[in-house]
């Protein structure tokens, strides 16, 4: 987890008083910290972009509800989490509207999913440590909604335990719990890639 800013409690005052000078110290000690999480919660850059830039003005807009009864980090960490997960929903939701759309053209593509032109290389171009990191992302990205909030949080951001179930809104035997299936799921979809 980020170190917090030496001068925080004096900038989350200044900022609960408007200033968007002293909230711009946050934007750029946070930004990519948030942008990381909200990348791996979400797996699409541009969607990221957007959605990182969501948190902040949701955090700016309700800085003066942080009672600081966390971190400002953690705080900031539970609104982007959630962000991100309203983003799965939406997209998800999205989706399933495009399938049925999809449907209803009576072709023969039209079961498939729709895979847009000028996509990624093929995968025999990739170097085999770009291809374990894909699976590796494919199977977080698989992970259910709580699964996946969890590994994020704790592997890849490094946060203990407390500072997830803030984040989150679950207690710490819940973090350890979700964690622990979530590692024993993704131990199963990346077995063939532990064979090696």
């Amino acid at each position: 987890m980020l170190a917090p800013l030496p001068n925080e409690p004096e900038l989350l005052a200044r900022c609960a008083k408007g200033d968007a000078d002293a909230f711009g110290a946050f934007v750029s000690h946070y930004e990519n910290t948030i942008f990381n999480l909200v990348f791996r919660m979400i797996s699409r850059r541009e969607d990221a972009r957007d959605v990182t830039q969501e948190v902040f003005v949701k955090a700016f807009r309700n800085i003066g509800s942080f009672e600081g009864r966390s971190s400002f980090a953690t705080w900031l960490y539970s609104i982007a989490v959630n962000r991100s997960l309203s983003e799965r929903r939406r997209r998800a939701a999205k989706s399933r509207r495009s399938e049925v759309q999809m449907s209803t053209l009576g072709n023969e593509d039209a079961g498939r999913p729709y895979d847009p032109p000028g996509g990624e290389p093929a995968p025999d171009a990739r170097l085999r440590s770009d291809e374990t990191r894909r699976q590796i992302e494919q199977a977080v990205a698989a992970l259910d909604d709580d699964h996946r909030a969890v590994v994020v949080l704790r592997d890849i951001e490094g946060l203990d335990y407390e500072s997830i179930g803030k984040a989150l809104g679950c207690s710490k035997g819940t973090v350890r719990s979700r964690l622990h299936r979530a590692r024993v799921e993704l131990r199963k979809k990346l077995r063939p890639l532990l064979a090696r």
